[in-house]
């Protein structure tokens, strides 16, 4: 019973720590590189272009054009979605750390995914698991026709805190 308490009582001190100092967990870059889907060069989206997901489709950014975010860093295919980035950064980061959605929003688990299964939900880039045997993005689909596509965003939001909170 002391144990259990003395554990919610640390974990209930650094949630009230982080919040109360003002910073968000997704701005402090140590728990966003600990969390996100990342190389180990903090690269994000397996070089991909964060914002070329919201135009015409992903497409590999150049290694010469890139910004570091709160820790990590995107590679961008030109100057203009460099800068558009730079302008909404909370618009164009992929949504859970880059983790798999229908995982998160599902069991709260990060996935690995393909930077090229994705979609588009509320102007968020979801990213998925997809091999040559399995999609996500087939499963999730599947889910929407059970449970509402907001109700599953509002799921991995609420998992993503927790595991950013850890």
């Amino acid at each position: 019973m002391n144990v259990i308490f003395i554990i919610l009582f640390t974990s209930l001190t650094s949630l009230i720590a982080k919040s109360s100092s003002g910073v968000k967990p997704t701005d402090d870059p140590s728990l966003r590189i600990k969390h996100f889907r990342l190389s180990p060069l903090h690269l994000a989206l397996d070089g991909y272009d964060p914002v070329s997901y919201f135009q015409s489709g992903p497409v590999k950014g150049k290694s010469s054009i890139t910004y570091d975010y709160k820790g990590i860093r995107y590679h961008f295919a030109n100057d203009v979605n460099k800068n558009e980035f730079i302008t909404k950064p909370d618009l164009y980061e992929p949504a859970w750390g880059g983790w798999c959605g229908h995982a998160m929003a599902v069991r709260g688990e990060k996935v690995e995914i393909n930077p090229l299964c994705y979609k588009i939900i509320n102007n968020r880039n979801v990213l998925f698991y997809k091999t040559f045997w399995a999609n996500a993005l087939t499963n999730w689909e599947n889910e929407i026709k059970k449970t509402p596509e907001n109700e599953l965003m509002k799921k991995g939001d609420q998992f993503w805190s927790g595991i950013l909170n850890q």
